[in-house]
């Protein structure tokens, strides 16, 4: 997307070894101004001593930061990539069916609306989005307006290519 391409092209254009030549050619133009973070507390520290002008966060850190620390840190959801998290029960596991009843419980709409007032994160259902008050809604990466500005993260796409990509990743930043 830095070097133009369109949120709803990326993977397709990932997809081809000359679409990841170029996303490696503009990491190269790049790489001089970029600070890597590690945990997810570094993008409020370097945003908050004015290392950086702008970085990627998890949207909940920065409504932590703006609350617990008087921040004013703003989301530019134009470009934002929407990973969705998954609850599992694994095979063969002891308390399966209390394990079913625990996601029954966290699935339901009038529990899934008390998440964002505490974590600042999304929902996982349309129903919930939509029972949520407009003023904390908006805040969202769930809010549909930020659905659209953005791409989701495809995970057969990261299946597929994770490994091939890591190894040239490693070698560039090693460079």
């Amino acid at each position: 997307m830095a070097d133009g391409v369109a949120p709803a092209d990326v993977y397709k254009t990932l997809a081809t070894k000359e679409g990841v030549d170029r996303a490696f050619k503009k990491l190269d133009e790049i790489k001089p101004n970029i600070v890597w973070w590690s945990s997810g507390n570094q993008p409020m520290q370097l945003l908050g001593s004015g290392e950086v002008a702008m970085t990627t966060s998890y949207n909940g850190r920065i409504r932590g930061a703006n609350a617990e620390n008087k921040r004013d840190f703003k989301i530019m959801w134009a470009g934002n990539i929407l990973n969705i998290d998954s609850w599992v029960i694994l095979k063969g596991s002891p308390n399966k069916d209390n394990a079913v009843k625990l996601l029954e419980y966290l699935g339901r709409t009038d529990r899934q609306v008390e998440w964002p007032a505490k974590l600042g994160y999304g929902v996982g259902s349309v129903a919930a989005q939509a029972a949520l008050p407009a003023d904390v809604a908006a805040t969202l990466p769930t809010a549909p307006e930020h659905i659209a500005a953005g791409i989701t993260v495809d995970a057969n796409f990261w299946v597929q290519n994770i490994d091939a990509l890591n190894e040239r990743f490693a070698a560039w930043a090693a460079k």
